[in-house]
Parts: C-alpha cells; sequence; structure tokens
C-alpha cells in the first residue's frame, strides 16, 4: 500500500496495490548502461519503466502505454519542459 500524501501541491489518496502483479511492482535492480542518472528510460513492450540511478543501479516499475503511439514509438525524446498542473 501506498500512503496518503498530503504535504504534497496535489495531495494523492493512498493505493491498495493488492491487484497488481508483483513483477510491476517498484523495485531497485542491477541496471548497467551508458545512460546518465536521472535518465528514464521505458520498454513498452515489456511494460517497465526504469528510472536510472548511480551506480549501475535503477528502480523499476510497471508502466502502461497507449496501444497505437505507445507500442509503435522507437527512439529517444528528451522532456523539454516541466510545469506544475494547474489547480
Amino acid at each position: 500500500m501506498y500512503w496518503t500524501l498530503t504535504s504534497e501541491p496535489f495531495p494523492l489518496a493512498a493505493v491498495d496495490l493488492n491487484g497488481v502483479k508483483p513483477q510491476f511492482l517498484r523495485k531497485e535492480i542491477e541496471y548497467p548502461t551508458t545512460e546518465h542518472a536521472d535518465t528514464i528510460v521505458v520498454y513498452p513492450n515489456a511494460l517497465y519503466g526504469h528510472l536510472v540511478t548511480e551506480n549501475g543501479r535503477a528502480m523499476r516499475c510497471g508502466v502502461g502505454v497507449g496501444k497505437q503511439e505507445g507500442f509503435n514509438f522507437r527512439g529517444e525524446i528528451g522532456i523539454l519542459r516541466q510545469a506544475e498542473r494547474p489547480h
């Protein structure tokens, strides 16, 4: 279970993860890569996303992607803009 986050700018309710398959839960793994720390790598066909950390490690979690757009995407893309969503 992820607990309620009330101290965030956009509070989140608690989430019961009992219905999530264990392989899709967040987990730190070995992840040898040439990518820099804080890079996000998504494998749409495997349904995993990785947040690259230091020393050949990453945080892996399950992801969902749109059928056409997600599975057909190839290549790299950068996050060009980051902003808080409006209230």
